[in-house]
């Protein structure tokens, strides 16, 4: 078993926080790299489809979002297994880098092919990232600080969430939107600065030789993780248009997915055995059914309802609010003393559910438009209780030399789902609007697949409880 070198913190008579002198560097980086993250999430998000469609790429709208998700498996992967061996330095700092190199990619962009490859380009840097922050709140933190820990990490979206679409707007609207890539990529420069000394000081982890059995495990799971990625690029590509294309490229997704998935996933994942197995599949279901409806949320606002990018943008300012809100509150007493973790689970992912059929009630022209901002406001009120719970859990179920592979399994869980989802709602758009924009029934039919796939996680949410 693996054991850290430096002795476990001890829990000093006055309450610790992320803010206290030995934690603040460390907690400032991090907060650092995601606010960046966050805004291109939200700013990105909000001027998607009239980037797309100055580039004249609008029957591959899905593509641009996918082709993120899509290369970001490999990298959680790699990132996972380089945590565990040598810690998450190399995987947080060249992330990082990657992320930016991405950015002036899309910025930059002349063509659709050249802006799909840039978001390819920031998927992998972001999973590189994203698993070796998991791997440094589990490594940097004590286990009574990670819960306020992935609270900020939620907390961190709220003012992004707050001016990212607005800035996305009037750069869109008045400038370009290539200065919503371009822009962003100008402060990689202060995560980089921030989290080098901090994770330069991690303990280190000594792990035993390892055989050659388990590096031929390890070796397997690298090429599993490729073949998902080709897997999963392949159905998106295939998923663009209903072709003969499309029907011989689906069939070749399946034989790459099959087979590699179950080798990134602990045992019984996709049985949903319990304990750690529904956990890392909870994190799956939530997120193709969270995030499969914000990718198309945009779409429907501006072609649809024909509000601009600016309002559209807003209109999800109540998500990023109510998210933070609730991992805030989750890790307060007063909630975390009343509600166990399985039922904080299954309590967020009811709520989120229900509040998106408001989000099939807009798709009305006769509903006031905030319904929207209400409905994203709850849902993501729900998936703010969800999410950090299930990261929690993970590393509570985890060895430490098992923090990154299983930090890594559950973004990949997230990623291939959200992948899938998002490819199944880019062939039904695709397929039932061939002469023009989509129209509401569209919407509604895409909507309600995401919620269906809500109640399935609410079903199995129970079996996240240790057998």
């Amino acid at each position: 078993m693996t054991t850290l070198s430096a002795p476990a913190p001890v829990r000093a008579s006055k309450p610790e926080s992320i803010l206290s002198p030995r934690y603040l560097a460390v907690t400032i980086g991090f907060v650092s790299s995601i606010l960046l993250t966050a805004f291109e999430a939200m700013a990105v998000g909000a001027a998607m489809p009239v980037a797309v469609a100055k580039l004249s790429g609008l029957p591959y709208y899905s593509l641009a979002f996918s082709a993120y998700l899509t290369t970001s498996l490999l990298g959680m992967v790699l990132s996972g297994q380089r945590s565990d061996r040598s810690g998450p330095r190399l995987p947080c700092l060249g992330g990082i880098a990657l992320f930016g190199v991405g950015l002036v990619t899309s910025g930059t962009a002349t063509t659709m092919a050249q802006f799909v490859l840039g978001r390819a380009i920031q998927g992998f840097g972001g999973g590189l990232v994203i698993v070796a922050l998991y791997v440094l709140v589990g490594r940097a933190y004590p286990e009574h600080l990670r819960s306020k820990a992935f609270s900020a990490m939620a907390a961190c979206w709220v003012l992004p969430g707050a001016v990212g679409p607005v800035i996305a707007g009037v750069l869109t609207e008045d400038l370009s939107w290539r200065w919503i890539f371009l822009g962003t990529a100008v402060f990689i420069v202060v995560p980089l600065g921030l989290l080098a000394k901090p994770l330069r000081n991690l303990p280190r982890v000594e792990q035993a030789e390892r055989s050659q059995a388990e590096i031929a495990r390890l070796r397997r799971i690298r090429v599993a993780a490729g073949l998902t990625a080709l897997g999963a690029g392949v159905l998106q590509l295939g998923s663009q248009e209903i072709n003969l294309v499309g029907l011989l490229l689906a069939p070749l997704a399946l034989v790459l997915l099959i087979p590699s998935v179950p080798r990134l996933l602990p045992p019984g994942t996709l049985r949903a055995r319990r304990g750690l197995p529904t956990v890392i599949l909870m994190r799956g279901l939530m997120a193709g059914s969270y995030f499969g409806i914000e990718a198309f949320l945009p779409l429907m606002l501006e072609q649809h309802r024909g509000m601009s990018v600016t309002l559209a943008g807003l209109s999800l300012v109540t998500a990023t609010v109510g998210w933070a809100l609730a991992s805030w509150a989750i890790s307060r007493p007063f909630l975390a003393t009343r509600l166990s973790k399985p039922a904080r689970v299954r309590t967020g992912v009811a709520i989120c559910g229900l509040s998106l059929f408001g989000d099939i009630v807009a798709v009305s022209t006769a509903t006031p438009l905030w319904t929207v901002a209400a409905a994203m406001g709850f849902a993501a009120l729900g998936a703010g209780m969800a999410f950090p719970t299930v990261s929690l859990l993970t590393l509570e179920l985890s060895e430490p030399e098992e923090q990154g592979t299983n930090s890594a399994s559950l973004q990949v869980a997230d990623g291939i789902t959200s992948t899938l989802a998002i490819a199944l709602g880019g062939s039904i758009y695709h397929a039932l609007s061939t002469t023009g924009p989509a129209s509401g029934s569209v919407y509604v039919l895409l909507y309600a697949l995401y919620i269906a796939i809500a109640g399935v996680a609410w079903l199995l949410a129970p079996r996240v409880r240790r057998a």
